[in-house]
């Protein structure tokens, strides 16, 4: 096998899509991977051009209600009934607030952990490297509702052990909300070490400092409960001989 896509469907909250996708965009995934946020909002990728893996976030209504404009304009193949279903798959997906998380696993990370050997690997093989998306919104826990400082945060997470050096890492993250590049600032070891800290509470000083990503909305257990989509009754499971999968080939 030279490339397996896995996906998930996440509810974020009916209206919430948008911020949610925003706020991860602010994130690094894995080891140093960057965000890329399409101009729309509606979807982030991290991992374009690569040869080793792309992960994805998208809204998931809206990506139906594109597909749904060209299949109307096709003279023939879609049937009534089937733009009827579509509209209903993105009524529920719109209520739910569903971002669909995909991952592509490419040739070179297939091959790098054995994964690439068709009936010698199971589902549960593929499991423990899909957990970049996962991570990184466990570690989204800033409310600003609640008004706390950075220094505050640092503290009541146990990242750091004294008041001296949660206010010196709540300093840097200041100056890299004015604008400055941190990297510029102090060694790279200090660097690491106070980005190490801030991305443990949502904060990546790695990435140039974008207030319209950086969503108040994104305490997972309080504002935006993440949690994965139940399956409606109505929903039809996709028929392998029916969808456009190539079929596999044995090649020699």
């Amino acid at each position: 096998m030279t490339s397996i896509d896995w996906t998930r469907n996440l509810s974020v909250g009916k209206g919430r899509e948008p911020s949610f996708i925003r706020g991860m965009s602010s994130m690094q995934i894995g080891r140093g991977r960057r965000p890329n946020l399409f101009p729309n909002g509606m979807t982030c990728g991290w991992g374009y051009g690569s040869s080793w893996a792309l992960n994805k976030l998208y809204c998931k209504a809206w990506e139906l209600k594109e597909h749904l404009k060209k299949d109307k304009r096709k003279k023939d193949g879609v049937t009534k009934q089937q733009l009827n279903y579509i509209e209903q798959l993105i009524n529920y997906c719109e209520e739910y607030g569903v971002v669909r998380d995909e991952m592509s696993m490419k040739q070179l990370f297939l091959k790098k952990y054995n994964l690439q050997f068709y009936g010698l690997t199971t589902e549960n093989d593929y499991y423990a490297h899909l957990q970049d998306i996962e991570n990184a919104v466990k570690t989204i826990q800033i409310n600003h509702d609640e008004h706390k400082t950075i220094a505050d945060q640092l503290l009541e997470l146990g990242v750091v052990s004294s008041r001296q050096a949660a206010n010196a890492t709540q300093s840097y993250a200041i100056m890299w909300q004015n604008g400055s590049d941190i990297r510029q600032v102090v060694n790279r070891s200090l660097y690491f070490e106070h980005k190490s800290r801030l991305k443990q509470i949502g904060l990546d000083i790695g990435q140039p400092f974008d207030v319209t990503r950086m969503c108040p909305t994104l305490r997972r257990s309080e504002v935006i409960e993440v949690n994965p989509l139940p399956i409606p009754n109505w929903y039809h499971m996709p028929v392998a001989s029916k969808s456009n999968v190539m079929p596999f080939k044995a090649i020699a």
